[in-house]
């Protein structure tokens, strides 16, 4: 009986955690964004994207930093979504690829 209860709970743990799921982090270049008005625009468009934890938009830099769940979304995703907001965006330079040039 303890293993037959032991084998159930081990399914249930195995089943329940996302299937290798990470959060990513990506830095968008939204180049028309010309003040301080654009910021929440942008900020709102990912905002709304399934799967994204957070967006920090810089107007002075023309970014957005977005932190993602990538089972959730993906870069074509959040390009697509800043672009029918009015502001075109493209991949600038991903975490990963920043700790690489380092």
């Amino acid at each position: 009986m303890k293993f037959i209860k032991a084998a159930v709970i081990a399914t249930l743990a195995a089943t329940s955690v996302p299937a290798l799921a990470a959060v990513r982090t990506v830095t968008l270049a939204v180049d028309n964004m010309t003040c301080v008005t654009c910021v929440p625009m942008v900020k709102k468009s990912l905002s709304q994207i399934r799967g994204v934890k957070r967006v920090a938009v810089s107007v002075e830099a023309k970014t957005a930093t977005v932190v993602y769940d990538d089972k959730a979304t993906n870069v074509a995703e959040l390009v697509k979504a800043t672009t029918n907001a009015g502001y075109p965006s493209r991949l600038k330079r991903s975490a990963s690829q920043q700790r690489r040039a380092c």
